[in-house]
């Protein structure tokens, strides 16, 4: 796989990366989705596990 195609998928989704709602860490990608008040919210790798 070519360097320059690696992450284009994650990279069109919009506001992938920011920071998580749990812990509070910046600059993560937010692709999991954790259960919060029967509502799913984007988290980062660590809080979606």
């Amino acid at each position: 796989m070519a360097k320059t195609k690696r992450g284009s998928n994650i990279k069109k989704i919009p506001n992938w990366r920011g920071t998580c709602p749990i812990c509070n860490r910046s600059s993560v990608k937010l692709l999991w989705t954790a259960v919060k008040d029967e509502q799913g919210i984007k988290v980062c790798k660590h809080c979606g596990n």
